[in-house]
């Protein structure tokens, strides 16, 4: 399965739960800044919250081989989504009952109460279109928290991987050095 991401610029780097992730080949991450579009999204699905429910539409679709997602503050996804060029993908969204482990407080309280962090909407996805990978929470460090905290949702969505503490994420290290981080904001 590969993943498309379009983090905004105005994203905090050392919030991001995605740009850890820049250095897997299933993973294409778009940065975007000023008004400048975007080409068009590849995945057949775009994670959003007014899509339809992911667990209606997998059985629509069938073997799904892609997700796309935007990493942004949630008053900002209108804007993103205005930039992109072409045709968007299928919107689907995440099914209610999921809890998120990042501690996250809004500036701006637009925050959804049932919102997710990217990274978890992304993981969610991919195990419920049949890809179970515990290693994009690798980099996660709320990722283990997360899966444990939704164990049995992941089970009542016939996901019976979560069952498996052998199936959990294991956080890699992950030392962050000023390259790192200029990489991670997309300067390098």
């Amino acid at each position: 399965m590969f993943y498309e991401v379009i983090i905004d610029a105005e994203e905090t780097a050392n919030k991001c739960t995605i740009a850890p992730l820049v250095y897997r080949p299933d993973f294409t991450l778009f940065r975007v800044k000023g008004q400048e579009m975007m080409g068009p999204l590849t995945a057949p699905i775009l994670l959003h919250h007014e899509g339809q429910c992911l667990t209606v539409l997998r059985k629509s679709l069938g073997k799904v081989q892609g997700v796309s997602s935007i990493d942004c503050v949630w008053h900002r996804l209108d804007l993103l989504l205005r930039r992109v060029s072409g045709r968007l993908p299928q919107l689907a969204r995440i099914p209610d009952g999921f809890r998120t482990a990042y501690p996250r407080k809004s500036a701006q309280q637009t925050d959804p109460a049932s919102g997710l962090a990217t990274i978890e909407a992304i993981f969610v996805a991919g195990a419920l279109l049949g890809n179970w990978d515990v290693s994009l929470l690798s980099q996660y460090y709320f990722g283990r928290q997360f899966v444990e905290f939704n164990a049995g949702r992941f089970l009542e969505l016939g996901v019976p991987e979560a069952s498996d503490l052998g199936a959990l994420p294991v956080l890699s290290p992950r030392f962050r050095h000023s390259l790192q981080r200029r990489r991670d904001r997309g300067r390098a």
